[in-house]
């Protein structure tokens, strides 16, 4: 990791144990796939990102509700987005069965048997 980037995170948030927690937290989402608010550099690692986005102000400290609520939105986000996809891909033709109910659940489909 660059120590330069660290000094700058460090510089923004002398509590280090709130500058680890805030890096953790933003790595996982940029590991997760959320885009990064700074200048990727290449190959950088998803915590150097994240220290440079906090060392550049990008990414502030929430109270821990905040971060339930916002946990909350993106779990309501992902069920939604995924009950669209079953809805969307689960739409058969007349008398098509759902052969893969019977793949993903050996166990389901063998006890009615």
């Amino acid at each position: 990791m660059k120590l330069k980037i660290m000094e700058s995170a460090l510089d923004t948030y002398t509590n280090r144990f709130q500058l680890t927690m805030m890096a953790v937290a933003r790595a996982k989402e940029i590991n997760e796939g959320e885009s990064s608010l700074t200048q990727r550099e290449d190959q950088a690692k998803p915590v150097v990102l994240a220290l440079k986005e906090i060392a550049e102000g990008k990414v502030v400290p929430a109270t821990h509700e905040e971060m339930n609520r916002i946990r909350e939105a993106k779990r309501i986000l992902r069920e939604r987005t995924l009950m669209e996809a079953e809805e969307q891909g689960g739409l058969h033709e007349e008398g098509e069965s759902d052969d893969s109910f019977a793949s993903a659940h050996p166990d389901e489909d063998s006890a009615g048997s």
